[in-house]
């Protein structure tokens, strides 16, 4: 299942911020629990946003990011095994 396209959210003085997913399509794109998402929220490895209703929604910008990192990690880690990347 893809994420659904989301637009830029506004925040409580009508400014446009960046395009934020739910905690779950976090989760899914990222590939781990909603819990693991939570965990990085707490680590400061994912910026969040509150919506007026209270739900947090992470910065799609930073789901990319730790992506990226994700797989760089995997490829030096998977190098050092001597697996050819």
């Amino acid at each position: 299942m893809e994420p659904a396209a989301v637009g830029p959210v506004g925040d409580r003085r009508g400014h446009r911020t960046s395009r934020s997913l739910l905690v779950n399509q976090a989760a899914e794109l990222l590939g781990v629990s909603r819990r693991t998402v939570y965990n990085r929220i707490r680590e400061g490895r994912l910026l969040t946003i509150r919506t007026r209703g209270g739900s947090q929604r992470v910065l799609l910008e930073s789901a990319e990011s730790l992506l990226r990192e994700m797989r760089r990690n995997g490829r030096e880690r998977a190098t050092a095994r001597g697996a050819d990347v």
